[in-house]
Formats: C-alpha cells, sequence, structure tokens
C-alpha cells in the first residue's frame, strides 16, 4: 500500500489512490485520502442524481418500472461507496481502532437510508427509529474517521505520513 504524505493534501490523485485501494484491509490510510475519495463519491452521487431525475422521464407511482428504477438508482448509489469499505477500516486502524464497531456503524448508516427511502416511496411503513439510530451512527462514524491519527507505529502498521 503506497502511504500519502502531509504534503499530498487533498488532491484527485489522493482520491483515485484510496479508491483504488477498495479491498486493502490492512494497513492504515490518512485523513486526506478519506476526504479525497469522498469527494469523488459525492461527485459521482451528483451524477448518478442528475442522471435518473432530470434526463430519465417521470414515472407514475405504483408501476412496475418505477420500482425497477429505484431499484436500479438505489443499487448504483451503494456500488458507489463500496469502495469506502477498505478505507474506513484503513482509517479507523491509522486512528488506533478495530475495523469490525466502524463497519458495524456503517452498515446501521445504510439501512437506515434504505429505510427512509423505502418509506418515500410508500413500500412499507418504516422501521421505528431506524432512520435516527442510521443518522447518529453515521455521525459517531464520522467523528471516528475524523479523530486525531495515532502518530508514529501502531499495532495495524508504520505511520502513513512518514515520507
Amino acid at each position: 500500500m503506497t502511504a500519502a504524505s502531509y504534503r499530498d493534501g487533498v488532491s484527485l490523485r489522493n482520491g483515485l489512490r484510496a479508491i483504488g485501494q477498495s479491498f486493502v484491509f490492512h494497513g492504515r490510510s490518512t485523513r486526506s485520502e478519506l476526504t479525497s475519495a469522498l469527494i469523488l463519491i459525492a461527485i459521482g452521487e451528483v451524477l448518478l442524481f442528475l442522471g435518473f431525475h432530470f434526463f430519465h422521464p417521470p414515472t407514475p407511482l405504483n408501476v412496475t418500472v418505477f420500482w425497477r428504477r429505484v431499484a436500479v438508482e438505489e443499487t448504483l448509489a451503494l456500488l458507489l461507496f463500496v469502495p469506502l469499505i477498505g478505507l474506513i477500516v484503513r482509517r479507523l486502524h491509522d486512528v488506533g481502532l478495530p475495523a469490525i464497531p466502524g463497519l458495524l456503524l456503517a452498515a446501521i448508516g445504510v439501512a437506515g437510508d434504505l429505510d427512509r427511502t423505502q418509506v418515500a416511496i410508500g413500500l412499507h411503513p418504516g422501521v421505528p427509529m431506524l432512520p435516527i439510530a442510521g443518522q447518529v451512527a453515521l455521525a459517531v462514524l464520522a467523528v471516528a474517521l475524523y479523530w486525531s491519527p495515532a502518530i508514529g507505529r501502531n499495532r495495524f502498521g508504520g505511520d502513513p505520513r512518514a515520507a
């Protein structure tokens, strides 16, 4: 795994490098890699939103095409977050935390988002407290991901900021 230094900062190169290491679950990652990857994923989400909502003809409710469209849109949106799995693991390692609690928080956040979407389109009445729990879980995860890193070597590897 290549390490980024503080000199790299938030950049396209940093984000692409982090996304390219989507399935690397060992080692550590910097906050600038996380921020760069999140910016690129946000751009992808905006393009997906524009593609589905402005360039696709509107579909009436309770039509099979509408349900397929929602399924495709949600699937593509979730696929944009796949590169974050390895990055979340490496970023939590940089802070000195194990990855499993962070991945559970991310799963709760995704479940809350899917529940809100299904309620909005009328699929079911919703799971009580899941949307709020999802937002709280994502807030806790964000704080953990941007926490000050452990300086120097820790149990997960060497400091990625050391050039």
